[in-house]
């Protein structure tokens, strides 16, 4: 099995010699292959995209495995306690308390600052269904932790997972960043080609969510001065 990757030599490895040489194999059996380098950085966002079936992340975890890099992603909190939270958190995850005060960008920006080294993964489609947009919490996460975006591009056409792509280090201008993300999986072919979502985002997501407006600020008017046909619930903003 002749290895399509490289890896910093200044890594030391995260994930057992064991599942690295299954990884290795399933990889081979299937025809699949991991294409690219892992740097040396200690903490950074991947990517996972396209997002269109639940072989996706069976797929990451194979591909941290080859790499030997232990691999981290979102859970809510719930989820990280009691006896199962053992094992989920051993799987990677990170718990997220979506009723704390303050959002999930600024939730990851605290485990970035707080953490020697963190490789999370992110899939911004978000869900297995087609949308007509990507949510943008991974990039403000990025912004906020000042951590690269590396970009998984899981590539069924070819049976590639590709993390070749240079790193993007977001700039504040969320605009002109995303496009180089977008035009880095312009011809990558998800498992489910219907199902790929629409590769833009929307105006709302363009406002780094940490940052308060004098809006953020003012104190919500009495429920009673809401018109009828708006609910008093908003909706989360992608984070």
């Amino acid at each position: 099995m002749a290895k399509s990757f490289t890896v910093d030599p200044a890594r030391k490895p995260e994930v057992p010699l064991i599942l690295h040489w299954f990884a290795r194999f399933y990889m081979w059996i299937t025809g699949w292959k991991v294409v690219g380098h892992l740097p040396a950085d200690k903490k950074f966002i991947v990517t996972a995209a396209p997002h269109t079936a639940n072989q996706d992340g069976w797929m990451m975890v194979m591909t941290a495995w080859t790499l030997r890099v232990r691999l981290q992603w979102l859970v809510k909190a719930e989820l990280t306690r009691g006896p199962i939270g053992f094992f989920v958190r051993a799987a990677g995850g990170i718990g997220i308390d979506r009723k704390a005060s303050y959002n999930t960008v600024e939730q990851v920006v605290q485990q970035f600052n707080n953490s020697e080294n963190l490789f999370l993964a992110v899939a911004p489609e978000g869900t297995r269904r087609k949308l007509d947009h990507w949510k943008t919490g991974f990039y403000w996460m990025a912004n906020g932790a000042n951590v690269p975006i590396y970009m998984g591009r899981l590539d069924y056409s070819r049976k590639v997972v590709d993390v070749s792509h240079p790193p993007v280090h977001t700039t504040g201008d969320i605009d002109k960043d995303m496009q180089i993300i977008f035009d880095a999986y312009a011809d990558i072919g998800g498992k489910h080609p219907e199902k790929v979502s629409d590769m833009r985002i929307r105006p709302a997501s363009r406002r780094d969510p940490n940052k308060k407006t004098q809006r953020d600020t003012e104190p919500a008017p009495p429920a009673e001065t809401l018109p009828e046909d708006v609910s008093p619930h908003v909706e989360a903003p992608d984070k």
